[in-house]
């Protein structure tokens, strides 16, 4: 089916027409699954833009591979695959796909959410082991009505207790802030301080100072270490060792990398990189 075709529930008519071409839509069913929870998956080789939009489902988007940035309210967030996020109907977002990877997304029937008052509103959540295979699970294709709906049940019951996540790379709002902020997630390694970006673009110091901490609740040198702990995600996903990744984002030395990593994530560069490989 064509992605910018209409498809209909019982209680709305969608148009996904910010949907790319490469989505791979799940088969209708006989049975009420496919109708009320809608699972996609869309492998990307680059930075994939879907622009500002709303619909009436809920939407649960879980980058399991690359990273991904949504604006959504009053947030800005830069996400990787530790997150998942909730967005509830109607909230308009803006969501681009960072870097190549894979993003599962399901679509919930306006009526079917968790309970609770914080699911009004956007949300990141803590993706665990199981939450993941479920999401993956559920965008087979082949499984049956039975055991789809059974999984979209269990995964509900997962995440009306998962956790939120507060570590996430707020971006800032403020144009120059926001200016700064990209060409370092372009390019962790830039060493320049915030005088000298201060400087290029023709702002204060304070200004800029003011505009990080407003916007994303910490200093600019707190978000430029996070930024770097994040893209050395990706790199450590792929394969890459310590001493590699290190320069690739601004650490002269593998110790110092190492530390900076601890501090963010409470493990070591080589524990995480551990996991993904088994």
């Amino acid at each position: 089916m064509d992605s910018d075709t209409p498809r209909k529930t019982k209680n709305s008519t969608i148009g996904y027409s910010t949907r790319p071409k490469s989505l791979l839509a799940l088969p209708d069913s006989r049975g009420r699954t496919f109708k009320d929870f809608q699972v996609y998956t869309n492998v990307v080789d680059g930075v994939t833009a879907y622009g500002a939009h709303r619909h009436p489902e809920h939407q649960i988007a879980w980058m399991s591979e690359g990273t991904m940035q949504i604006a959504a309210g009053d947030n800005v967030w830069h996400l990787h695959s530790a997150h998942l996020v909730w967005l509830p109907g109607t909230v308009l977002h803006d969501m681009t796909l960072l870097t190549e990877g894979c993003m599962i997304a399901a679509y919930a029937r306006p009526d079917l959410r968790p309970t609770g008052l914080r699911w009004a509103q956007p949300l990141v959540l803590e993706v665990d082991a199981l939450s993941a295979q479920l999401l993956r699970h559920l965008a087979d294709r082949t499984i049956d009505d039975a055991r789809r709906l059974m999984s979209q049940e269990l995964l509900y019951d997962i995440l009306a207790a998962a956790p939120e996540r507060h570590d996430v790379l707020a971006v800032p709002r403020n144009a120059a802030a926001s200016s700064v902020s990209a060409r370092i997630l372009a390019d962790p390694a830039d060493s320049r301080t915030l005088g000298e970006w201060a400087g290029e673009l023709g702002v204060s110091s304070k200004t800029l100072m003011r505009a990080f901490v407003a916007d994303t609740g910490i200093t600019f040198g707190q978000w430029r270490t996070r930024a770097r702990m994040y893209a050395s995600l990706e790199m450590l996903a792929r394969g890459e060792g310590v001493n590699d990744v290190a320069p690739q984002v601004g650490y002269r030395t593998s110790s110092g990398f190492i530390a900076a990593f601890r501090e963010t994530f409470g493990t070591t560069p080589a524990r995480y990189g551990g996991k993904l490989m088994r």
